[in-house]
């Protein structure tokens, strides 16, 4: 046996790579000197079965590792992370945006439908539309939210639909969706998306109608996608669910199961004060917690029921929730309570997601939800048994769980409710899920149980089919219970517990590490408890051993404790905050023995998954680093890794497969071992494509994108649903209190055979920063900082627990027999008698970018340095963000324990505080990070270490860059002075960087252009009046002239200057430059204004040789030789290069033509047409052709705009909708079916459609259609953002550099506006200096070049807003009343009489005109206020506008390049200067030859430009040669011109964002608008263009009912059982419910037949050119004005049958909207459903086109034909109707006949004689004719025997007598 222990152990570790010699003695020593009985002990312990998976285990890998090799690098210190502590949940301010448009489809009769928004407990609603199945809303509704983004994204969105009634509504549909579902949309948003509405209460009706609405949920600084609405009466409603990208347009129902088993190690304790008080008087008896779990999904929530006394309770119940599947809402909420007397108290918060345990993709390759059955842990607040918990919000799911708190038994499943076969397939799942596959030994016991279930659960109950959640009792298969327990063993050794705050004061301190409830000595399983056995833990009970420890504990040497021995803290060399605890040679160690399920596979594939992640995200890092050298290296490096990646993933699922499941795998294990294949085999493809790259080159950047996806796949498939082993935890226990803590997840220590499944930081020294539990306060949290070894594995390895230990040591047992606890089992330490002297170098030579601390906007930074118990502190400097501090910090003879090869290897980390020094009060703290040294030993040689860039964080914020490096020396023994040497200290005795190791520097020449300050805000409340700019930069600078009055003339008079400085020659070493703006105050004070930073210097780098401009000037004559013969040019001419040619030939294909030419979008780039490939004779031919063609589509023109009667005139609004149709078109909103055109239109002219069209005589009418609607029309650009952000800020001649004030070092105002105070405008060039010193290149500096004068200019500044939309609501009732407010220096402009009542998208089309002087007036600012009545009106946002950079800008934003040029009508150019003006001002600004003008075409500099030249108006007149059109062209593509290279700004509207300075970063709206600007020294321009909004055209609708046909029966007379209507027809348009009107009754129609001759009169008012009417009521009887609102026209007519005594009955509705409804039946017969309902495109009418139409059309009802109208409309213009008036109903003028109705028609209450003629005698004549004789002959023989017995004794009596 002794041989063979060894070689187990080495067994064990063949996967290591092979260890040095030495260490590997070192170790076999180690084990030796424990003794020969525990070998043998720990191998019988060791089950022979454990063993030969073992051996199984390496035979599989052996092949297999060396495609991990390079994963897991043999280390015995984790990965130095240099951020001290993960981002917290921060509260973050998000804004939900939903605007409800319309509905359609909704299921009811003559219904008045509201819709009503909640999220959470806020509720709004939209206006209630009357008697409508289609309502229009159009209604925006904001909703507020703060807090963290986790919270928000499970909170619901719940937008029901109701039928409003007097009394109580009633749900028509609702639909749900979850906010994180809206936030992972792109853009973040839902936009013009159908939402489906479906009734909770009964999921088999399946839908209930359609939704339109948009959902966005914006967090500070989300970019908003505005998109333009479109209105477009044909959509699809199908294909524009409200559903994320993926999803089936079907949504099954399906039930989803979750399954609560049980429970077990809840806390005991009862949280509520009054049962604690219980527990003190009757003792420690039971379990004070009686726990329930509640399960949300979906916003429904369903509770099991409440266990008593029991702290592993067990439930058994499942809790059924319906949902549509797949769901829009993502996680499941699960939370176990403690039901209190007073109230309950949340335990613990799990979430999980479905996305994470199920998948989406289609076919066998998806999985529905799964989980389980299977545990997952809680956490939670501490265990502490305080009467009231202070970390609460840690059990309620708020922040990291501190501790553990239990674990619960569950299971999810999902069965789909859906008929025929998929059905069979899914239920199938589902049973065997309920079976869940474990043992299948008990088969009979087994079917008997799942029979049940099932029975039970199809149960037909009501419930069954409302979403209302069911909670119900299962029976449990027993296989479920039959768990395989492991025992795990969690070995740790403290190596370091450093910095530890002083707030502890000098008492002792412990430290304990726990795993579930085992070790944690509150309130759960001693260390070395066995078995299931879990006993309560006094601290007496822990005296006896239990029985398994002797092995575990002799086979290590270490006994079986939780915690390490109490010690008092010693104060921290140099920093009196800091202590530490004494751990020199005595490492103390814990060893905790726990039991779990034996599912560690799950965690395994986890850290072999995480491994493949980290190794390209390093690899990555690497490639970025190599980039900066050299491309061809960065891309060999992605193809290595790539390769690397692929064998890797190859290796994972060879070894996963062949891995024995064992009897505990879960249906979700079989799944993600399915999904983890298909996903790496998807990658490893992907990855191969990368690599061989057939088709293209790919760029290094997109490989590197690529791989980054890669990266994000792996991560998500990383985090497994499935717990097993829970997370440890570390705390710092102090006077008997828990302290500080680190949590450490048990996969990262977590130890297999198998070197890549073993967790990245298992058995490895890893530096973890303890912190406080709950919400930390800012600043430096870090309660103490631990060097721990961590091991956890199953105890059968227990052998390797210390194998990565350093080497050296012996383990020492000590009794605790002095601490009083006789009891206590005894502790280990390490004992390490080597120890080493070394002397570590920090050399701190600069930081960069850090956190401004103090109000001035600037910090006094130093350093604290902390090195195991040493600490030194750099000198301070005042007043900077970027110290350079250039110090050595000397820690002399620190020792360190251990061999000093390892310490070389793999030495301590050392801790970097950054604060900043105040005068008052203690430092502040701003940012830290963590640095490993480079470490030489005695016998090596020296070399200086290398500076580099340590990142900063402070909190959640990014602090700067550190540039330092540290060297760790070790001090020879023979001759401690043998030192590298140092530069000699300065007075103070500080040591400066020694030269060798400082960066090499080189002479630069800084050029500064100095051009003015902005927007300076006051400084100590007083306002700037004299201020002067400083530059500085790595110790030198240069000032700025002073500026005499600020208010006058903010511009420098001096514009440029320049220093010379010595900066690093490796650009990344650069310096910032810093920019510091003072302020000179009354007798010589200066005051600082702000400051801006540049942490790059390598934007200003000029590489350029100085004979920069002489380049324009020189004519590429190079292109002539290549003119082609058979051109039809002289020869000389140089030929333009094909792209040109886009920009002139037009081409002629089905008698229309287009000019196609490059469009100066970004957002639609030119379409590359078949153009180029035309040959050169070909293309003049074209260009004849066009001439004529232009000549016969002008008059062409002119004849259609005529035809295309009054009403559309064409004015700057057709111009406006024209491109907003053009931009929708070029970003592919409208599908190009039937609609051929619209692939050619993205050229800048709408083609002319040439009617004679010989091929195509049947084109579709569609097409006819669209192109009588659109007039061909000169278009602008409109672009979605600002101008600002299409051309790079306008920063092309000057930059804005933003200078900042006050403190940035809290969350708060870390990027708040208000730290800006003000603006510097200049620019900066560097470059070497040359040797001679000579610096101008002809007397001027560089950076002059190109720079306009500065001196003031006036300005005539035209501003244009034309609408706003998504405005901010003001008003409490969600509106607005929105009007303009301009402020330009001085100058306000209020707009406010004409405000736009209660409207959030409001028109405008005002402009304004101001006159300015550049550049005291430069900034202009929009703002958009709130009108109130009463009260200050309040500000809704505004947006600013920089003028002055657009003013000068080479890309010449005075004035927008119109597409076309025209002098007169809605076009009519608007510059003051015409285009040939504008070219040849620029070329002269330019240096460039030209432009030359010739007939047909225009030359600049080399370039040649072709065009029409010559026009003629009609076929009489004289051509007029006109070179402005071709001008235009040659302007729009400027950007081609060699040397010129800048694009002009196109005609525009810009949509810019509004902001509201109490909401940063959220958008409040946007406005559309243009500026124009026109110096005064030129001409001055014509009129400004009139865009005011529309005027709605007053309209009549007559509508004339004739006859009903067919009408459904809904009385039946109660003599005849005959059935009869009395019907009447009542209409209106929608939006004008008031004005409606019916008909008169046409009484006791039988056969459904009505006449009437009746007439309705509806005028209102409309706009032809959007399609929408205009409609202008009070909202409600409180609103002070009228609100204008746009809808589309919609005609309503309904057939009712009238009731006396109850209500009306409703037979049906017509819906016609007037701009298209389908053409009229010409007679009853023909006319059925299906001439409204199938209706296509061509089929549909337009009144405003047919003016007259008369026909018969069908009323519906729930989807049935119930009636059928004759109908006639006429549409007559408010003027022809005063003309020619008509009276309503039949009245007087042009007056209708009475209608000839049956005389069965009245009304029986008011004739009931003539009721009972026609009723009861019409039918029943006969029979009451033979009734009443019968009637006769009865009272005659009634009468007859009545009268004859006395006839008879009368005669008896009188006849005898």
């Amino acid at each position: 046996m002794e041989g063979k222990k060894p070689r187990k152990g080495l067994f064990a570790g063949m996967k290591l790579k092979k260890k040095k010699k030495g260490e590997k003695g070192l170790t076999i020593a180690n084990k030796d000197a424990l003794g020969d009985h525990d070998e043998i002990a720990s191998f019988l312990h060791d089950t022979l079965g454990r063993q030969e998976e073992a051996e199984e285990d390496l035979v599989n890998s052996d092949a297999l590792s060396s495609a991990f090799g390079s994963l897991s690098p043999n280390r015995k210190r984790a990965k130095l992370v240099t951020r001290i502590h993960e981002e917290e949940l921060k509260s973050q301010n998000y804004q939900i945006a939903i605007t409800i448009i319309e509905a359609r489809q909704l299921v009811g009769e003559n219904i008045d439908p509201v819709v009503i928004i909640e999220i959470g407990d806020e509720k709004k609603q939209t206006t209630v539309k009357e008697g409508t199945n289609a309502p229009f809303y159009n209604e925006y509704f904001v909703f507020d939210f703060v807090g963290p983004q986790v919270l928000l994204f499970d909170k619901i969105i719940n937008i029901s639909v109701m039928h409003n009634k007097l009394i109580g509504s009633v749900l028509i549909g609702s639909f749900k969706v979850d906010l994180g579902t809206v936030y992972i949309q792109p853009g973040h948003q839902f936009c013009d998306k159908w939402a489906l509405l479906t009734d909770p209460a009964d999921i088999r009706t399946g839908a209930k109608g359609y939704l339109k609405c948009d959902l966005s949920v914006t967090g500070k600084g989300d970019a908003i996608q505005a998109t333009q609405k479109t209105a477009d009466t044909e959509e699809q409603i199908e294909k524009n669910l409200l559903i994320p990208k993926g999803f089936p347009s079907e949504r099954p129902w399906a039930r989803f199961y979750v399954r609560i088993y049980k429970a077990e190690g809840l806390p005991k304790m009862n949280s509520s004060i009054m049962a604690n008080v219980t527990k003190a008087f009757i003792g420690d008896s039971k379990d004070l917690v009686d726990p329930y779990v509640v399960v949300m999904f979906a916003g429904q929530m369903g509770r099991t029921t409440v266990q008593k006394n029991c702290a592993d309770p067990v439930w058994h119940e499942q809790i059924v929730f319906k949902e549509m599947f797949p769901p829009l809402c993502r996680r499941v909420k699960i939370q176990v309570w403690d039901e209190g007397s007073m109230n309950d108290v949340a335990l613990a918060t799990h979430f999980i997601d479905l996305k994470k345990i199920s998948n989406e993709q289609d076919g066998d390759k998806g999985f529905l939800p799964t989980f389980g059955p299977a545990w997952i842990n809680l956490y939670g607040s501490p265990r502490n048994h305080s009467l009231i918990d202070d970390h609460q919000e840690l059990n309620e799911g708020f922040g990291e769980g501190v501790s553990f708190r239990g674990r619960l038994f569950l299971e999810i499943a999902v069965e789909i409710l859906s008929g025929g076969a998929r059905e069979s397939k899914f239920s199938s799942i589902i049973k065997d899920i309920k079976l869940s596959s474990k043992d299948k030994a008990l088969k009979g016991k087994d079917k008997t149980d799942k029979a049940g279930e099932d029975r039970k659960s199809a149960s037909p109950s009501d419930k069954m089919n409302s979403t209302e959640v069911e909670v119900e009792p299962f029976d449990v298969p027993l296989e479920i219970y039959e768990e395989k327990f492991e025992e795990f063993l969690l070995f740790g050794t403290f190596f370091e517990a450093t910095m530890i705050d002083r707030k502890f004061g000098d008492k002792p301190i412990t430290f304990e590490v726990s795993v579930g409830n085992f070790g944690n000595t509150t309130d759960g399983v001693p260390a070395g408890a066995g078995g299931k056995k879990k006993t309560h833990s006094g601290e007496a009970e822990e005296s006896p051993l239990y029985d398994g420890e002797d092995d575990i504990s002799h086979d290590l040497g270490v006994p079986l404790v939780s915690t390490t021995p109490p010690e008092k803290p010693l104060i921290t060399g140099g920093n009196r905050n800091y202590q530490y605890l004494p751990y020199e040679e005595r490492k103390p160690c814990v060893c905790v023995r726990s039991h779990w399920g034996s599912q560690t596979f799950r965690l395994y594939s986890s850290n072999t998954l995480e491994k493949m992640a980290d190794h390209l995200e390093e690899s990555l890092e690497q490639v970025k680093d190599l980039i900066k050298v050299s491309e061809t290296a960065a891309e060999e490096k992605v193809k290595k890794t790539l390769n690397g990646f692929i064998n890797q993933s190859r290796a994972f699922m060879v070894i996963a497969e062949k891995k024995p499941r064992g009897l505990n795998c879960t249906a979700l294990d079989k799944k993600r071992l399915m999904l983890f294949k298909q996903e790496l085999e998807a990658m490893s493809s992907d990855a191969k494509r990368i690599i061989q790259q057939q088709k293209k080159k790919m760029p290094v950047d997109e490989m590197i994108r690529e791989t980054q996806s890669f990266i994000d796949k792996i991560r998500f498939l990383v985090d497994e649903p499935q717990h097993t082993v829970p997370d440890v935890f570390i705390w710092m226990i102090s006077n008997n209190k828990r302290v500080a803590y680190a949590r450490v997840p048990a996969k990262n220590i977590l130890y297999s055979p198998a070197k890549e499944q073993r967790g990245k930081d298992c058995g490895k020294i890893k530096t973890h920063f303890l912190k406080l539990p709950g919400k930390r306060p800012l600043g430096w949290t870090v309660q103490a900082k631990v060097d721990i070894y961590l091991w956890l594995g199953p105890s059968s390895y227990a052998h390797s627990a210390m194998d990565n230990l350093p080497v050296g040591y012996e383990i020492e047992l000590s009794s605790n027999t002095n601490s009083g606890h006789s009891g206590l089992p005894s502790s280990a330490c390490l004992l390490y008698k080597t120890l080493h002297l070394f002397q570590l170098r920090a050399h701190m030579y600069q930081a960069r970018g850090l956190i401004a601390a103090d109000s001035t906007g600037l910090s006094d930074p130093f350093a604290k340095v902390t090195f195991t118990s040493h600490c030194q502190t750099t000198k301070i400097i005042s007043q900077t963000l970027s110290p350079t501090w250039n110090q050595t910090l000397l820690f002399n003879n620190i020792v360190l324990h251990g061999d000093k090869e390892e310490i070389a290897q793999f030495p301590p980390e050392i801790v970097i505080e950054l604060y900043d020094d105040d005068a008052v009060g203690k430092a502040e703290y701003i940012g830290s990070t963590v640095a490993a040294p480079v470490v030489r030993l005695a016998h090596q040689n020296y070399e200086p270490p290398k500076l580099c860039y340590h990142p900063v964080h402070c909190g959640s914020l990014s602090g700067g860059d550190l540039l330092a490096t540290f060297e760790l020396l070790e001090i020879p023994e023979s001759d401690p002075d043998r030192l590298p040497p140092l530069d000699p200290p300065d007075i103070g005795q500080i040591y400066p960087v020694p030269a060798n190791i400082r960066p090499v520097l080189s002479k630069y020449r800084v050029e500064v252009l100095f051009w003015g300050v902005r927007e300076l805000k006051k400084v100590q409340l007083l306002s700037v009046d004299r201020p002067q700019v400083l530059i500085e930069c790595a110790g030198k600078g240069v000032k700025s002239s002073v500026i005499q009055s600020y208010k006058k003339n903010p511009n420098f008079t001096g514009l440029a200057d320049w220093f010379e400085v010595e900066l690093p020659e490796n650009e990344l070493l650069h310096p910032p430059l810093s920019i510091c703006v003072v302020d000179w105050r009354a007798f010589g004070r200066s005051t600082l204004v702000g400051t801006h930073t540049i942490n790059c210097l390598k934007q200003f780098l000029c590489k350029t040789p100085l004979g920069l401009q002489a380049a324009p000037n020189r004519v590429d004559i190079a292109e002539t030789e290549k003119a082609s013969p058979e051109s039809s040019q002289p020869a000389e001419l140089p030929q333009e290069d094909p792209f040109l040619a886009d920009g002139i030939y037009a081409e002629v294909e089905q008698g229309k033509w287009t000019v196609v030419e490059p469009d100066p979008s970004l957002t639609a780039p030119p379409a590359t047409e078949p153009e180029h490939s035309a040959s050169e004779p070909g293309k003049e031919k074209k260009h004849k052709e066009i001439k004529k063609s232009i000549r016969r589509s002008t008059k062409r023109r002119k004849r259609t705009i005529a035809d295309e009667s009054a009403e559309n005139v064409i004015d700057w609004w057709s111009k406006y909708y024209a491109s907003v149709l053009k931009m929708q078109k070029a970003k592919g909103i409208f599908s190009s079916e039937g609609k051929p055109e619209d692939n050619k239109q993205t050229s800048d002219h709408i083609a002319l459609i040439i009617e004679d069209e010989p091929d195509k005589k049947k084109k579709d009418k569609t097409l006819k259609r669209m192109q009588k609607e659109t007039p061909n029309l000169a278009t602008l650009q409109i672009y979605e953002g600002d101008l600002e952000s299409e051309f790079n800020n306008f920063e092309d001649w000057v930059k804005t550099f933003q200078l900042f004030r006050g403190k940035s070092n809290d969350e708060v105002h870390a990027d708040a506006e208000d730290r800006i105070i003000g603006k510097f405008k200049g620019s900066f060039c560097i470059y070497p200096s040359a040797e001679d010193g000579s610096l101008l290149d002809g007397g001027q500096p560089r950076i002059l070049q190109g720079i306009p004068p500065n001196h003031p200019v006036k300005v005539l500044i035209r501003v244009y807003i034309v609408a706003a939309f998504n405005l901010s609501p003001a008003d409490p009732d969600g509106k607005s009343d929105p009007y303009i407010v301009l402020r330009l220096g001085n100058t306000e402009i209020k707009d406010r009489e004409n405000y736009i009542p209660k409207q959030l998208n409001p028109i405008f089309g005002r402009s304004f005109e101001i006159q300015a002087t550049f550049p005291k007036d430069s900034l202009l600012t929009v703002l958009i206020y709130d009108h109130d009545f009463i009260g200050t009106d309040d500000l809704i946002g505004e947006t600013k506008i920089d003028l002055e950079n657009r003013f000068y800008s080479r890309h010449r934003a005075t004035c927008g390049l119109q597409s076309q040029y025209e002098i007169e009508g809605y076009n009519a150019w608007r510059d003051a200067t015409k285009p040939s003006e504008i070219l040849t001002k620029l070329c002269k600004d330019y240096r460039i030859s030209g432009p030359f003008m010739r007939p047909g075409e225009i030359q600049v500099g080399s370039k040649i430009f072709k065009g029409q030249t010559v026009f003629t108006e009609d076929e009489n007149e004289e051509p007029v040669e006109s070179y402005e059109h071709l001008s235009l062209k040659v302007l729009r593509a400027w950007e081609e011109i060699p040397g010129a290279g800048y694009r002009l700004v196109p005609e525009h509207i810009e949509t810019r964002p509004l902001y509201h300075k109490d909401k940063p970063g959220m958008e409040q709206g946007r406005v559309q608008m243009w500026v124009d600007m026109f110096p005064n020294d030129m001409p001055l321009p014509g009129p400004p263009v009139d865009i005011s909004p529309r005027k709605p055209k007053g309209y009549e609708l007559r509508v004339i009912i004739w006859n009903t046909e067919d009408v459904i029966l809904e009385d039946e007379n109660i003599f005849t059982g005959q059935k009869s209507s009395d019907i009447y027809v009542k209409g209106w348009i929608k939006g004008l419910e008031e004005d409606k009107q019916e008909t008169d009754v046409h009484y006791n129609s039988l056969t459904g037949e009505g006449n009437f001759n009746w007439r309705f009169v509806f005028p209102f008012h409309y706009l032809p050119a959007e399609k929408q009417m205009v409609v202008t009521k009070r909202e409600n009887i409180f609103s002070l004005e009228k609100t204008e609102r746009k809808i589309p026209a919609e005609l309503v007519l309904q057939v009712w049958d009238f009731e006396r005594l109850s209500s009306d009955d409703f037979l049906g509705t017509l819906e016609l909207d007037l701009n298209g409804f389908p053409r009229a039946a010409k007679t009853a017969k023909s006319c059925d459903l299906g001439t409204v309902v199938a209706a296509s495109e061509e089929n549909k009418i337009s009144i405003f086109q047919q003016k007259r139409i008369r026909g018969w059309w069908p009323f519906i009802k729930a989807g049935e034909l119930t009636g059928k109208v004759e109908a006639e409309f006429h549409l007559v213009t408010a003027e022809e109707a005063e003309k020619n008036p008509v009276g309503k109903a039949r009245k007087e003028p042009e007056p209708l006949e009475k209608p000839n109705r049956p005389d069965t028609s009245f009304s029986w209450f008011v004739n009931p004689f003539k009721c009972l003629y026609h009723l009861i005698w019409r039918n029943y004549k006969k029979y009451i004719i033979i009734g009443i004789i019968l009637l006769i002959l009865v009272i005659f023989l009634v009468l007859f025997i009545y009268t004859l017995p006395g006839a008879i004794s009368e005669r008896i009596v009188t006849g005898t007598g």
